[in-house]
């Protein structure tokens, strides 16, 4: 296993995971010029101004989990047809307990239900799930977490995933990992690495699509 493949993975420093209600300049530790990317931006910063970070987070991790979890919820989110007012009751409904938190709690965060009105009033709920995703990745980045997939040709024995695991800690010391493996075929041989919007192709397929690209130039 070569762990080479690895050494792109970007780099974070933040504090060591704990309960963070608060960071300097309160600002995120990341910038996406995206519609979640933006969004979730300014909910971090208006959530560390109010020392509110961690509560919040949990907020954006019952929305995730709803959406993920309720078919309902997604029709809903992804429907534009809806009115403001029929969006308002919808949420209206599903923040009355928030059974994410460790107890049982009425309601979200004031923060979060400004959020909520800020979403419905601009016209952006199909992007809820995607915000909330986005808050819960630059909370993870202060905490050093960070979630990768990684994709093999064949199963991985557990050696190999062990080595995948070395080169990863080698490269990022202080990080934290949730390593998720899953299995392709159709990338031949070699390894392929997801890590939030970061893409790492080192499969037997991109360089079988490269040499043919090539090879066409060529045969021009």
């Amino acid at each position: 296993m070569q762990k080479i493949l690895f050494r792109n993975i970007y780099r974070y420093s933040a504090a060591k995971e704990s309960e963070i209600r608060s960071v300097p300049g309160h600002k995120p530790p990341a910038y996406e010029e995206t519609v979640q990317g933006k969004y979730a931006g300014v909910l971090f910063s208006v959530a560390s101004q109010k020392e509110s970070l961690h509560t919040v987070l949990a907020d954006m991790k019952y929305l995730k989990e709803l959406y993920e979890t309720s078919p309902e919820f997604q029709q809903f989110l992804l429907n534009t047809s809806y009115k403001r007012h029929q969006q308002r009751e919808v949420f209206k409904a599903i923040t009355k307990v928030n059974l994410f938190q460790l107890i049982i709690q009425e309601g979200f965060h004031e923060l979060t239900l400004n959020f909520l009105e800020s979403v419905i009033d601009n016209q952006r709920v199909q992007f809820l799930a995607k915000t909330a995703d986005k808050y819960i990745e630059y909370y993870r980045i202060l905490n050093k977490e960070e979630n990768i997939t990684i994709i093999s040709a064949y199963e991985l024995s557990e050696q190999e995933k062990q080595q995948v695991q070395a080169s990863l800690k080698e490269q990022n010391e202080n990080v934290s990992f949730t390593v998720a493996y899953k299995v392709d075929a159709s990338i031949l041989g070699g390894l392929q690495m997801y890590s939030g919007n970061k893409f790492l192709d080192c499969s037997l397929l991109s360089r079988v699509n490269k040499l043919r690209s090539e090879l066409q130039k060529l045969s021009v």
